[in-house]
């Protein structure tokens, strides 16, 4: 990842080594939101906004070069996700599938770094609207379990100043609203301090807003693997499993005669599966829970089925470099599913369970 920030001076001949660039060139934008121009003009006018911030200006050299990577590809999902609604340019989902982009562009990069900036470019619209979702103050503590909220302020306000629109104004004043919820709810400069982990995961699990310092009332732990396949799951059980009985939904398959490709079979592997996790949880045995579990929506839903036996929940993500996935998988399963696997990922997070263990190796 080149560095875009040297002697305090922004490298802009950096820029002509990315090829995605030239996609954002073409992307139209909303004349009514956006009458600077392309993609490629409004996200130069942000880089530009963003060095002039005095608070980026304090920052460390570290922070400012996330954040400009951040400002850098924070519309990056717009050439794919622009269309045309009722007469207007839109760009639905943009920041969620910006996400998954600036992962995969940046996959090899140091992990810790990259996932802030694509912890930034998912959530770079959150000031603007966060005040209108169910819970807000939900949103923002969640959001500082990611990266500081000072950061996405930055980001935000680099946004809305980087562009000529006729809500300027009124953007500027929700993003500042959202600055005084986050230092209401303390998680402006750091992440929000909970009671306890078992207080954090029930607060996330609820449908409210109250926050409540809980006893912990766990009474086992169970450990959820997540990785893209050929990530280095099985390695991690056989070094650190501590003999601790493994559900895989791979060996549930050979077990049932299911074919990876059985779309339809993969009912049964599932629900299998489950009935050996209750089995478990009931007898307060720990185990492992080994698959993919790429996504939120597929982790909720094991998660919400555990919870209620009282265990403590633990996802250890597991990634590698992609040549080394493609290398240990090329036999068994085609390069266009890893691709779908990446795009699919949505990566583990602490308002999902008791801990979460990032592995790069």
């Amino acid at each position: 990842m080149s560095a875009l920030l040297q002697n305090n001076q922004f490298q802009w001949q950096v820029l002509e080594e990315f090829e995605w660039i030239e996609a954002m060139k073409k992307c139209p934008q909303e004349p009514a939101f956006h009458a600077e121009g392309d993609v490629y003009v409004h996200t130069l006018m942000v880089l530009e906004e963003l060095l002039q911030l005095k608070e980026f200006q304090t920052l460390e050299q570290d922070e400012k070069q996330i954040l400009l990577f951040a400002a850098l590809l924070h519309d990056v999902a717009k050439p794919v996700c622009t269309t045309l609604v009722d007469g207007v340019i839109r760009a639905p989902k943009h920041a969620l599938v910006g996400e998954k982009i600036a992962r995969q562009l940046l996959w090899d990069s140091d992990f810790e770094v990259r996932e802030q900036i694509c912890a930034l470019v998912r959530l770079h619209g959150l000031p603007i609207w966060c005040l209108e979702k169910q819970f807000p103050n939900k949103s923002v503590i969640a959001a500082s379990l990611r990266v500081p909220n000072e950061w996405i302020y930055l980001l935000a306000k680099a946004d809305v100043l980087g562009r000529i629109s006729e809500d300027q104004d009124d953007y500027l004043y929700r993003i500042e609203l959202f600055k005084e919820l986050c230092l209401e709810n303390d998680c402006f400069t750091q992440s929000k301090p909970f009671f306890n982990d078992h207080s954090r995961v029930q607060y996330f699990q609820s449908d409210s807003d109250y926050l409540a310092e809980l006893y912990d009332e766990t009474e086992f732990e169970v450990i959820l693997m997540a990785g893209i396949a050929g990530s280095g799951k099985d390695t991690y059980i056989e070094k650190y499993g501590k003999g601790l009985p493994v559900i895989s939904l791979d060996a549930v398959r050979e077990e049932l005669n299911i074919r990876f490709s059985d779309k339809d079979g993969q009912g049964k592997v599932v629900q299998y599966a489950y009935e050996l996790a209750k089995e478990y949880c009931r007898k307060k045995q720990p185990f492992i829970w080994n698959s993919t579990n790429l996504s939120p929506r597929i982790r909720e839903k094991l998660v919400r089925t555990l919870l209620v036996y009282k265990p403590k929940i633990k996802i250890v993500y597991v990634e590698t470099s992609l040549a080394n996935i493609y290398a240990r998988r090329k036999t068994q399963i085609k390069a266009k599913s890893m691709t779908s696997m990446l795009r699919i990922l949505d990566m583990p997070q602490l308002t999902e369970v008791h801990e979460v263990e990032y592995l790069r190796n």
